[in-house]
């Protein structure tokens, strides 16, 4: 299973970091456009909504909100801050259930509830990134955004499998412990000190990106576990089966979703405002 992550994982890696520095935001838009589609299907299923033709109108709403609100979202700072804020006061929410309370009982009925939450996840997050990429070096700002996630499931995979004896969240994920999330936020402190040279950043402004690094990092695994969450209560094993040794799309980007819009609203206030 590890090899053939590896395997499916590096080729989308070097393709992932080729678009980013060498294509434009409008190019990197239709790109980011494509992943929403697999991944607004995909949720359309963990939502319950078995019926084709109804996860084919789910997925094409989505992506109809995504292309509407590009660029002019992007235009309005304030409505693109309210958006993020948004999100993160859910994203706040999410942590809050589940840490008060486990998944619930498998059903396969459909939620209306959870299909509605899919665009809190996944719009906010793809025009996360696509503001990010626009800025001033912002091919390189969106990387790091990513690669800290990378680097995070690195860490938690390596630590937690020396040294992982606590479980972190049992009823969700049996297989994350304390240890592993420990590692992640090593790890990602390190690489978030390398990348602080390469940016040539200031004293104030390396220490406020470690801040945001190690909240991003805990982010991540909190998205990471609620799509854990929603397939524990779809009672499915993977989100999909598009990328071998990963699952689907949700699988590999649920961190991203809620990390992204994070990493935009505080890398505009330490890094491109200051």
């Amino acid at each position: 299973m590890l090899w053939q992550r590896i395997l499916t994982g590096i080729p989308l890696a070097v393709v992932a970091i080729w678009f980013i520095l060498s294509q434009s935001t409008d190019a990197l838009f239709y790109a980011l456009l494509t992943v929403s589609a697999v991944a607004a299907w995909e949720w359309s299923r963990l939502s319950g909504i078995s019926n084709l033709l109804l996860r084919s109108i789910y997925t094409l709403v989505i992506l109809a909100v995504i292309y509407v609100s590009y660029p002019f979202v992007l235009q309005q700072q304030l409505i693109f801050n309210a958006i993020i804020i948004v999100a993160l006061i859910w994203w706040s929410s999410v942590i809050y259930r589940m840490s008060t309370r486990g998944p619930g009982a498998p059903s396969e009925e459909t939620s209306l509830v959870k299909a509605l939450l899919g665009f809190i996840a996944l719009v906010p997050a793809i025009l996360a990134l696509l503001y990010i990429h626009q800025k001033y070096q912002g091919a390189y700002w969106m990387l790091y955004s990513l690669s800290i996630i990378w680097i995070a499931d690195i860490g938690a995979y390596f630590s937690g499998r020396k040294f992982g004896k606590n479980k972190l969240a049992p009823t969700i994920s049996p297989g994350k412990t304390l240890e592993g999330m420990y590692g992640a936020l090593i790890a990602t402190t390190i690489y978030t000190m390398a990348a602080t040279v390469f940016f040539n950043l200031d004293v104030i402004q390396t220490v406020l990106l470690l801040v945001v690094a190690f909240f991003a990092t805990l982010l991540s695994i909190a998205g990471d576990l609620y799509i854990s969450l929603l397939k524990r209560e779809r009672g499915v094993k993977d989100s999909g089966a598009i990328l071998p040794g990963h699952g689907g799309v949700l699988d590999r980007i649920d961190s991203i979703t809620s990390s992204a819009p994070f990493f935009a609203l505080l890398l505009d206030l330490i890094v491109f405002n200051v």
